[in-house]
């Protein structure tokens, strides 16, 4: 019978060892991933600020005021023909 149980004990601890392994290889694989998702998030995270920068810079006043005189043409109205109408406020909450 104790030859039995160091066999059957022998099999367990073999198939402890394999699913360790497996565990271990999985977590590796998994951790690398991360890595790479969270490095891929932050070239993101810094691409956006310079997109916001970027538009920012578009639409600056200055800069649309420029275009506008020099490209389309357009000038500032007199004071005068300025018509300014008010509408009632609305009851929406």
């Amino acid at each position: 019978m104790s030859r039995r149980m160091t066999a059957v004990w022998l099999v367990a601890l073999l198939v402890s060892a394999l699913a360790l392994v497996n565990v271990r290889n999985r977590y590796l694989l998994l951790f690398a991933r991360e890595q790479h998702l969270v490095s891929q998030k932050d070239a993101l995270h810094v691409e956006w600020g310079r997109l916001l920068l970027e538009q920012g810079t578009l639409a600056a006043h200055g800069r649309i005021d420029r275009i506008a005189r020099h490209r389309l043409d357009m000038v500032m109205p007199d004071p005068r023909r300025i018509v300014l109408m008010y509408t009632q406020a609305s009851n929406i909450p």
